[in-house]
């Protein structure tokens, strides 16, 4: 195998009897090797193009079993989305060219077919009114049979019998306000169905009709009254003269049911708000391509449209995700492969790491696909943590094996050696990682918990293709030294690691014998300075905070951006707020006692103001107003009446009459027999944790006002948001902490020591605290985007330790001579640590080119953190083995 008069480990440590036969039979059987990964690419392929789904939707990190996602199901199932993708019209919105423009906007939007992906439909969505039980629009209800208890009944309040006062409130009366009664299915203001004139209904897929309901000022619900009973009919159908309009700004911009739902407040902004079944990320972000596609055709001087909400949120982190993504990846590709050209002069030293890392990061991909894992906010950030642990395990071997061919050895030898003295620490580096991630199943929340799983499938296919792939190629080497010098020349990795031992020992110190004072001098400085730094960092720690914002993410300017500041700065709020009200089995929500606490309720939420921007509750849109409005419309239209009944019979009367002109209204804001219903509350957008002062101040309002025997439940996205940010740093400390105690047991049992076992916690703990306190000092919160920095950060930390330790240890068995295993294994591992931490800094460090702020913030840390695990284990672990390991006498060191 190799010739006699050559050394193949001239640091004569003892071979893995496992991974020297692993690696003889591999040398051999090299094309069996790449049969077998070619299978594995192959599948991996295939199920990523079929099966994969990305979800970067608020909803992908909630745990589906939890009580706060089943009542956002509950809600959407019977109510459809809270959230809501918003057309803001900026413009002289009382004019008649204006409000033409937003006609035909509305109209063509009610007609807009999408054709989705397949599988965009989350769950069922709820049938359309139509479909439901009751009273059809344009006909009247019987006296006393009409499901509403006692709405037939003589009220005794002057408005007579309202069983059979008000049988045509449905009929159109001309006046004005169109066909209140009839459901067209023309998409205005109500839930799309087959038409009257015998169109064919929506398919979900293929082209569809995607919105369940379209709201402008075009068809916005205006309740006046008849003289035979109330009108429920649309604002601006037909549109008014142009005469009309000035006095009609007035009037409309102090009805505060308009403003801040589809009226600006100066009068210069309209919106036109567009619900959606419960789609996929993909199928939203489908949708909203679509409306924006339309909005361009529509956009006009005087006329300016901006298409926002969550949608175009998710749509724009998406584009720009990717976007960035993919530039970063292929300059931190482009500058790792310089690096790696740089370190190993050969195609294969470039090639063959890359490949490691590439291959593992498609079976992960592919592992996800077939478990139906989606890409979220949290994942995507895997490849690159992959990368840290594949280029490092692929470097250190590497670099072992070139070390013994510049000693002379043959290549099949080599790769042998490299194998055998590498596989074990290479193995457990790629176990404490996989320890480590594997901790985050302790989570809460089911996406960190995936990612997890994810993380550790990932890590496992780094080192099964590290000890499988990369030898094999190695086997097509014949003459190369990778460059490095022939005869073990000093180069200027050699001279960086003897400044780094130097820092906490004397170069030609023996290692036997009393250390000299200048040895102890600098041992003591090192070890002080270091605590100094982890003092300061612990200091840093105290002021990371839990901060989630995705807008922030963005620069300033950035369409999705810009488009949601103007929503919040001109209508109110483009976040939501659900309420699910259920009332007693006896009344229902015709009781008075609920309405009433309700009302106040609103009061309350509509009071609260957040500490740092001030007022942030908008419009609220319930049953409240839609009493309300029938109320004032039975006293003629007297503002005084608009508020509720006196009595039960009254809110009776009042919603019965409603229902008869209104159902598809009525049927967005309760269920048909009036149990259940529901409250919607506009908010502005704020980063997540801010949201947490106003969910304790509406269930205070819940307890105060609601009465004893009613339900109101508060739900819906930003719940779910805040639900998920408060359990994030639990999440992270309980699964750290976790990792933290397995990965010191293994640490013990690798390194067969509980004395050099914890010492190996220190360094490992150390990058970690730093890059913890520097987040801190320079106000870099905790969020979804950076939560996988800890896991990295100790992936990287034991990866450098392990083999620093495992190598030291040996020689240290061997020679018993703390100085001389320092040296040997600096010379063993230390010249890979140093190749590996250089191509993680300079391929990371590419990232602050990116335009997003979270993927700048992500690649200087872990830059830096690789730069710290590196200086860590050169530097103070060497301090604390001289610690705590005494020198030999001369006259006992072994031979």
């Amino acid at each position: 195998m190799h010739a006699p008069d050559v050394d193949p480990d001239p640091y004569h440590e003892p071979p893995s009897r496992v991974f020297q036969a692993w690696a003889q039979w591999m040398v051999r059987h090299r094309w069996w090797t790449f049969a077998f990964t070619a299978l594995l690419l192959a599948g991996s392929v295939w199920a990523a193009a079929k099966q994969l789904r990305i979800d970067t939707s608020v909803e992908a990190f909630s745990d589906e079993d939890s009580d706060a996602r089943r009542l956002l199901d509950a809600y959407r199932a019977e109510f459809g989305r809270d959230d809501v993708l918003l057309v803001l019209a900026e413009g002289d919105v009382f004019s008649r060219p204006y409000l033409e423009r937003l006609t035909a906007l509305h109209a063509d939007l009610a007609r807009l077919q999408v054709d989705l992906p397949p599988g965009s439909q989350r769950r069922p969505t709820r049938a359309a009114p139509s479909e439901a039980t009751g009273p059809a629009s344009g006909a009247a209800a019987p006296a006393g049979g009409d499901g509403f208890g006692d709405a037939g009944q003589d009220t005794g309040d002057g408005f007579g019998d309202a069983g059979d006062g008000f049988g045509d409130a449905g009929k159109d009366t001309g006046d004005g306000f169109g066909d209140a009664g009839k459901g067209t299915g023309d998409g205005f203001g109500a839930p799309q169905r087959p038409a009257a004139d015998g169109a064919a209904p929506p398919a979900w897929l293929g082209g569809s009709l995607i919105f369940e309901e379209i709201t402008s000022l075009i068809n916005v619900r205006r309740t006046r009254a008849r003289a035979d009973g109330i009108e429920v009919g649309k604002l601006f159908t037909p549109l008014p003269e142009a005469g009309a309009l000035p006095g009609l700004r007035d009037t409309l911009l102090r009805d505060p049911f308009l403003v801040g739902q589809v009226l600006g407040h100066a009068g210069r902004h309209a919106a036109v708000v567009l619900r959606t079944a419960h789609l996929t990320d993909t199928g939203s972000q489908a949708v909203f391509s679509a409306v924006e596609a339309l909005c361009a055709r529509h956009d006009a001087e005087g006329f300016r449209l901006t298409a926002s909400g969550m949608p175009a949120l998710n749509k724009g982190l998406n584009e720009l995700l990717m976007v960035d993504l993919g530039r970063m990846l292929a300059l931190s590709v482009t500058a790792m492969i310089l690096i790696l050209a740089f370190l190993f002069r050969h195609p294969l030293g470039v090639l063959a790491p890359l490949g490691v890392v590439g291959l593992a990061a498609l079976n992960t991909i592919g592992f996800m696909a077939l478990a139906d894992m989606p890409v979220t906010m949290l994942t995507n950030v895997l490849p690159a943590f992959l990368f840290c642990v594949g280029i490092g395990d692929s470097v250190h071997l590497i670099s072992v094996y070139r070390d013994a061919r510049r000693f002379g050895v043959d290549n099949d030898s080599a790769i042998i050696h490299a194998l055998s003295t590498t596989g074990m620490p290479v193995f457990y580096t790629s176990l404490t990682t996989m320890v480590g991630l594997l901790s985050f199943k302790f989570a809460s929340l089911e996406a960190i918990q995936q990612m997890g799983t994810a993380g550790a499938f990932g890590v496992f296919m780094a080192f099964l293709h590290t000890v499988v792939v990369l030898p094999a190629l190695l086997t097509f080497n014949r003459t190369s030294l990778l460059g490095a010098k022939a005869g073990g020349q000093i180069d200027a990795i050699d001279r960086f690691l003897h400044v780094c031992r130097d820092f906490s020992g004397v170069s030609g110190d023996p290692g036997v014998g009393p250390a000299s004072p200048q040895a102890r001098a600098r041992r003591r400085n090192t070890l002080l300075v270091g605590l100094l730094m982890v003092g300061v960092a612990l200091g840093g720690t105290s002021l990371l905070r839990v901060w989630h914002n995705p807008l922030s993410w963005m620069p300033d300017g950035t369409p999705a951006r810009a488009g949601l500041e103007a929503v919040d700065a001109h209508i109110g709020g483009t976040a939501n707020v659900q309420l699910l009200i259920d009332g007693t089995p006896e009344r229902g929500m015709k009781d008075l006692a609920l309405l009433q606490g309700l009302e106040q309720l609103e009061a309350h939420i509509r009071a609260y103001a957040d500490p740092a921007v001030g007022p942030i509750v908008g419009n609220s849109f319930s049953l409240l107003n839609v009493i309300k409005e029938t109320w004032q419309a039975l006293h003629g239209g007297d503002p005084a009446y608009w508020r509720l009944p006196d009595t039960e019979r009254g809110v009776a009367d009042a919603l019965f009459l409603f229902s008869n002109a209104g159902p598809d209204e009525l049927s967005r804001l309760a269920t048909i027999d009036l149990s259940r219903s529901q409250m919607s509350i506009r908010i502005k957008w704020l980063e997540a944790t801010s949201y947490a002062g106003l969910v304790e101040h509406i269930q205070r309002g819940i307890d105060a006002y609601i009465p004893e025997g009613r339900t109101v439940q508060a739900t819906g996205s930003v719940y779910t948001l805040v639900n998920t940010i408060r359990s994030l740093l639990g999440d992270l400390i309980r699964s750290f902490g976790t990792a933290f105690v397995i990965i010191t047991f293994i640490m013990m049992f690798l390194l067969r020591s509980l004395k050099l076992g914890l010492i190996a916690m220190v360094p490992n703990l150390m990058p970690i605290v730093f890059i913890m306190g520097l987040m801190g000092f320079t106000s870099i919160p905790i969020d979804m985007n950076n939560l996988l920095l800890a896991s990295i950060s100790i992936g990287i930390a034991v990866d450098d330790t392990i083999h620093f330790l495992h190598h030291w240890r040996l020689q240290y068995l061997r020679t018993g001579n703390v100085e001389r295993a320092i040296e040997m294994s600096m010379q063993h591992s230390g010249r890979a640590m140093v190749n590996t931490s250089v191509i993680l800094m300079v391929g990371f460090f590419t990232y602050l080119g990116a335009t997003m702020y979270n993927i700048q913030r992500f690649g200087l840390l872990v830059g830096l953190t690789a730069l710290m695990a590196l200086l860590i284990d050169l530097i103070f672990a060497p301090a604390l083995l001289r610690l705590f390991y005494r020198r030999p006498a001369a006259s006992t060191e072994r031979a």
